[in-house]
């Protein structure tokens, strides 16, 4: 029987609890036929499982064809219709065994079971990726993590591939087509989302660590490039340090880690069988602070071995419980167990940057927020899941200290292994670990959505601080004040060098005044949160601004700089710094960083005003101004971190002829700067430039590219050329491919549609406006969330930072019905983020204006 279906592909909470509330004791016994480059895959399943309610029951299941239905030794009629695969309640027993044969297709989207041709050598690659709600699309399942289940799986693969599962191998028989049989041993119970398969030529290396066998997997294409030493070495000491943490040693036998191509996410934490975006390949020789990330992706899918799949939250409505805290214990990891020593600037940049953008957004959620459907939960794979509550967790620890945290986690494993819990379980461990009551710091924290900004000013006797006044304020719409444990930073220049007093206090109010007794000398900066403990936002007054232009560079500590950067982007954000001078500090004070972490974080947020947070009129100026900054800074590097993030900077900043012709004598070696060999993504972008101005022999630098690299990178490079070119015959084939069959794969399309919109081409874009706005609903409807959200957040014409665009989508969501969550979100989001480029780009005019700037 052929699928049929109407509705969009979705589970319910309530739907959920209701089978949780009937089905137990799941056992999955699946066994894959799989060809060599084939369109299709077949499966045979046994399904048993306890049930104890009445009615007909649903297993979710997206597949071709369901070739038979057995229950209970009786042969049914599937019926098979909206993803569910319905067993009538008049053949259910307490105790059931459900055997199905199915034909199902590969997915080329990234989610399911995804398949790979590699273009460099033909190889085939396939690999699955199940969260939230995607188990479903390999094998007829209950697919909520609430079931838990056992899994025997076998697959008979092509006989020189290597097929990789949950499980350890157990046998491997030839059988008498050519193919082999790959049986793995029964593992379990987790949850289906975590089930994980993966087949096909991959490159295997493996090292036995203690009694874990770890193995790293690529493609063949990718070898030469795949880093096993650091790799390796950053898994150990994950191992043991988690082990130790915890007090529960690694739970799932062996460790594979695959680097997969055309991966949705950073990383899936399937158990014992984790799957990396290729990006953690490096390609091109890393900076520091990438290697430093990987590890940091590393430790934070290995923290899920025990926090997520050991113990898994009940349903989505506690995703944070996973997300927040494997973010939170990576850092800790990075920074306690590895060689990276700026994991906390890593940190603040990164995270909580992440964290206090989107919880300024009108669609801020508490982080234990209630998700009605699995469609909600894609969504909530953002800033405030992963980064703020990770943040806030941080707080947590340093509250009732690492011993008590630490006790709590260990209660938590002991008393829920292989279980499902919510909220109040994990609370209840934590208050028995540490003694302390959490109620309140839960209803704060984890149960109220926004944050607070928070600011200091000083009183003095002339040389003396007499007191600090504290102030924190709310939004308007989420008032409430929280409790704080901060240290605020006195800094000073005494004898041409800052020197810094830290007052360690509590604040819980909206004004606090604390008395200051001894000898603190008057400051030049005032600093709250110097050691980055509190998750809010600080506001610094303009003498601290004043200061901070001044005399920045010769902060000694990297984090109380780190910190000072990302109060001033705050600013930029809030209207209270205008991005030109924002951008002019940049240009000063970069030059002389030397922490490469830092100047990479800033940079990129540098690149992030000049898109959005300048006026139209005078983009290219300070596009020129950022150019010409970068290149001199590049020439005057000499450590290579430096060199790296320079060059990837010059090249980003500015798309004017005369700037990209120098571009152009960098990659013809026509021009030379001592420490820098341009690197095949940095060749890319150069060319890309040409292409996107129509500048003379622009499509033979792509060609030549192209030869250079002929990899999926080089293929997705020559897509994205081709629809970058200015040319309105170029766009209009583009936009009917976005909206037809697409360029073969979810990645080939996003590198075409990274082609389309180009602010020096928004003449020839100009149709596409109302075209994006009448095909957007329709895209929602028909596509998977994946796809939607990418179509949405590629072509929405928000480069134009115009009000007609604006009130076009504000129309829009008006019209749009409350049941299409993933629609009204993601509008809302792109509303509140242009007004918010609007805002900051008047806000800019005036400043200019007030000072006499032009």
């Amino acid at each position: 029987m052929t699928q049929t279906a109407a509705a969009r592909d979705n589970l319910t909470r309530d739907e959920a609890v209701a089978r949780a509330s009937r089905v137990s004791n799941c056992t999955y016994t699946l066994r894959l036929e799989l060809g060599e480059k084939q369109a299709t895959y077949s499966g045979d399943i046994t399904i048993t499982f306890d049930d104890s309610g009445t009615g007909d029951l649903q297993l979710d299941h997206r597949g071709k064809v369901l070739h038979s239905l057995v229950v209970n030794g009786h042969e049914l009629q599937p019926t098979f219709s909206d993803y569910r695969i319905r067993i009538p309640g008049a053949n259910l027993q307490p105790s059931n065994t459900v055997h199905i044969r199915y034909e199902n297709e590969f997915d080329h989207a990234g989610d399911g079971f995804h398949q790979f041709i590699d273009p460099a050598d033909g190889e085939e690659y396939l690999y699955s990726n199940f969260e939230p709600y995607a188990a479903h699309r390999l094998f007829p399942c209950f697919d909520q993590p609430d079931l838990k289940a056992t899994y025997q799986f076998s697959a008979v693969a092509p006989a020189d591939y290597v097929v990789v599962a949950n499980g350890g191998l157990v046998s491997v028989e030839p059988q008498s087509d050519g193919r082999r049989l790959h049986t793995f041993a029964s593992c379990g119970p987790f949850s289906t989302y975590l089930f994980a398969v993966i087949v096909g030529r991959y490159h295997r290396v493996t090292e036995q660590h203690r009694d874990v066998e770890m193995g790293l997997l690529c493609r063949k294409s990718m070898v030469e490039h795949l880093d096993t030493d650091e790799l390796f070495e950053v898994t150990r000491q994950g191992l043991d340090f988690y082990g130790e943490f915890f007090a529960v040693p690694y739970p799932w036998g062996k460790y594979d880690q695959l680097f997969v191509p055309e991966f949705n996410a950073g990383a899936m934490e399937n158990v014992a069988a984790v799957t990396h975006n290729e990006y953690m390949v490096f390609r091109d020789p890393p900076t520091r602070a990438q290697r430093r990330e990987r590890a940091e992706v590393i430790l934070h899918e290995m923290a899920h071995m025990w926090f997520g799949n050991l113990v898994t939250m009940r349903w989505w409505d506690d995703l944070w419980l996973n997300e927040s805290f494997a973010t939170y214990m990576s850092y800790l990891c990075v920074d306690r167990a590895t060689k990276f020593d700026t994991a906390w600037l890593d940190f603040n940049s990164a995270m909580k940057n992440w964290a206090y953008r989107q919880d300024q957004l009108v669609t801020t959620h508490p982080i234990a927020a209630t998700v009605a459907d699995t469609d909600q939960t894609f969504l909530n794979f953002d800033g405030i899941t992963y980064a703020k509550g990770a943040s806030v967790l941080r707080q947590l620890a340093a509250a009732i200290g690492d011993d008590g945290f630490r006790e709590g986690m260990r209660l938590y494993f002991r008393r829920h292994a292989y279980g499902n819990t919510d909220l109040r379980q994990f609370l209840a461990a934590l208050e028995e670990g540490s003694g302390r009551s959490l109620g309140e710091w839960s209803k704060l924290w984890l149960e109220t959505a926004s944050l607070n900004t928070i600011s200091a000013t000083y009183e003095s006797d002339g040389d003396r601080v007499t007191s600090l006044q504290v102030t924190q304020v709310a939004p308007r719409d989420y008032p409430t004040i929280r409790p704080h444990r901060i240290d605020i930073g006195l800094l000073r220049m005494e004898d041409n060098r800052i020197e810094t007093s830290v007052i360690e206090t509590e604040i819980s109010t909206a004004e606090t005044t604390l008395p200051i007794s001894g000898s603190v000398p008057v400051p030049g900066l005032v600093l709250p949160n110097i050691n980055d403990l509190a998750y809010a936002k600080v506001s610094l007054d303009a003498g601290s601004i004043a200061f901070a232009r001044e005399h920045l560079e010769k902060i000694d500590d990297p984090l109380s700089r780190q910190l000072l950067w990302s109060s001033l982007w705050n600013m930029v954000r809030d209207q209270q710094l205008s991005s030109i001078e924002y951008l002019a500090l940049v240009r000063e004070k970069m030059p002389l960083e030397p922490e490469s972490e830092l100047l990479g974080a800033v940079l990129g947020q540098a690149t992030t005003a000049l898109d959005r947070y300048v006026p139209d009129e005078w983009r290219e100026r300070e596009a020129g101004l950022l150019f010409e900054a970068a290149l001199a800074a590049l020439e005057q590097a000499t450590q290579e971190d430096q060199v790296i993030t320079w060059a990837r900077t010059t090249i980003a900043a500015d798309v004017r002829e005369q700037h990209v012709l120098v571009l152009g004598e960098l990659l013809d070696g026509r021009r030379a700067i001592p420490g820098l060999t341009l690197d095949q993504d940095m060749r890319w972008s150069i060319a890309m430039k040409f292409v996107v101005l129509g500048l003379p022999g622009a499509s033979e630098r792509i060609e030549t590219e192209a030869e250079r690299d002929k990899t999926d990178r080089g293929q997705r490079a020559v897509v994205e050329a081709e629809v970058a070119r200015p040319s309105a015959e170029a766009k209009a084939i583009a936009w009917e491919k976005f909206n037809g069959e697409g360029y073969g794969s979810l990645y080939l399309t996003r590198a075409a549609m990274a082609g389309f919109h180009w602010w020096r081409q928004r003449e020839i874009l100009k149709p596409y406006t109302e075209r994006f706005f009448e095909a957007v609903p329709g895209v929602f409807d028909q596509q998977d969330g994946e796809f939607a959200t990418m179509y949405f957040r590629a072509l929405f014409p928000g480069y134009t930072a115009e009000q007609a665009t604006l009130d076009r989508a504000q129309a829009l969501l008006d019209d749009t019905d409350e049941s299409k969550s993933l629609l009204q979100r993601t509008l809302r989001e792109a509303i509140d983020d242009l007004g918010r480029t609007i805002a900051c780009r008047e806000f800019a005019r005036q400043s200019s204006s007030a000072t006499g700037a032009d």
